[in-house]
């Protein structure tokens, strides 16, 4: 009864700090559907238009089919042929024509980018012209061969070229079976990143709870009631537990039913729902036990927030949910592999993509679990100590 009255104690007070509510609710749901939205050409395999300029100095057949068939290679990004500091340009030799069945004619082929041009732009862009090049030179050479005909029409020769550098290109995902599956949407990689950031979140209204009970005094009225160390740590856990439970039910379901709304795919669960609840209740454990050690050791609520809020972003920026594992350098892969957020990212990706069981996401399961343990016992340690030292104080 004690237990129960403790986390009733704790529920109401959670219910009534509504800046507590907006931290584990409205901010991670907000942040997961700006994100999606401002990703959503990304997600969707469709990237920005490129601004180009292509500057041409002296015009010919093979100046022009390189025009063409660059346009081709970016349908979204019209070439402009006047200068503009705003714009990717292109610079073709002036005897482009003369030296591109040469080894220095694409050499000679300059990019000049705005300062302000991103990493992807600036790949995407040299893919293109490399593709573009290569297909006006096998035009240049299919000519000079006699194979293709210099009178046809331009639109007719792009047409041939393409058709024979064609390549068909499927994309599957390799399932946790083994088996291959097609392409799994775009949702099913970006909204896990954002709920497991999310619900780390917990922290920071736990560690600001314990700092309020112990500046007004009920922590020492706990001790004088004579309350054990495991009940007072449980109340504490299990209330954030279910709110933890509850912010990954919210999430997904936004995932589900609210990325449709802006235009984007929905997130497919395939697999068991016993499944997502052993990730769920693993994930839930990690972040609450952390919040608890967080708390415990936090001294004042400006540490709190400092020690909560700072340690959530570096697990997610080391662990894969701000950037990608896939570009880190492999030092710091390894670093993210530390990460609760990574072993948990890692889960939902075998469930979510590779279409896992039980058995396949048991190991991140069993990492989440170890680590609750191990925070969740420096929690208990921290705690403890905190108790014996509480003392009578103006704040009573």
């Amino acid at each position: 009864m004690r237990l129960w009255a403790l986390v009733r104690k704790e529920g109401l007070l959670l219910r009534r700090d509504l800046h507590a509510l907006a931290v584990l609710f409205i901010m991670p749901a907000l942040f997961l559907l700006l994100m999606a939205f401002a990703l959503a050409e990304v997600n969707q395999n469709r990237l920005p238009p490129l601004h180009l300029g292509l500057e041409i100095p002296v015009s010919s057949d093979e100046s022009a089919f390189f025009a063409a068939a660059l346009a081709a290679q970016l349908p979204d990004s019209p070439l402009q042929s006047e200068p503009a500091a705003s714009r990717s340009r292109i610079y073709l030799p002036a005897d482009f024509a003369d030296t591109l069945l040469q080894d220095q004619g694409a050499a000679a082929t300059r990019l000049v980018f705005p300062a302000r041009t991103d990493a992807l732009s600036r790949q995407r862009l040299r893919a293109a012209v490399e593709v573009s090049l290569a297909q006006t030179r096998l035009m240049a050479l299919l000519v000079d061969s006699g194979e293709l005909a210099a009178e046809l029409p331009l639109q007719e020769r792009l047409a041939l070229i393409r058709q024979r550098t064609h390549n068909a290109i499927v994309e599957q995902e390799v399932l946790a079976s083994g088996d291959l599956a097609l392409q799994a949407n775009a949702s099913q990689h970006s909204v896990p990143a954002w709920l497991i950031f999310g619900m780390f979140f917990v922290m920071l209204p736990m560690a600001n709870s314990f700092q309020r009970e112990q500046q007004s005094g009920t922590l020492l009225r706990f001790r004088c009631l004579r309350l054990s160390l495991a009940q007072l740590a449980l109340s504490k856990l299990l209330p954030y537990l279910g709110v933890n439970l509850l912010q990954f039910c919210v999430l997904l379901a936004l995932g589900v039913w609210g990325l449709p709304l802006l235009g984007l795919s929905a997130l497919n669960l395939p697999g068991s729902p016993w499944a997502y609840l052993l990730l769920a209740s693993s994930l839930a454990c990690a972040a609450c036990c952390l919040g608890l050690a967080i708390a415990a050791l936090a001294r004042s609520t400006e540490q709190a927030l400092l020690l909560s809020g700072g340690l959530n972003l570096v697990l997610a920026a080391i662990g894969g949910i701000m950037v990608p594992k896939s570009v880190m350098p492999e030092a710091m892969r390894q670093v993210a592999e530390l990460s609760p957020m990574s072993w948990a990212l890692d889960g939902f990706l075998t469930l979510l993509v590779g279409q896992g069981d039980l058995a396949d996401l048991l190991p991140y399961c069993i990492r989440l679990l170890l680590f609750a343990a191990l925070t969740g016992s420096l929690g208990l340690a921290l705690f403890q100590r905190r108790l014996s030292e509480t003392q009578w104080t103006t704040h009573y």
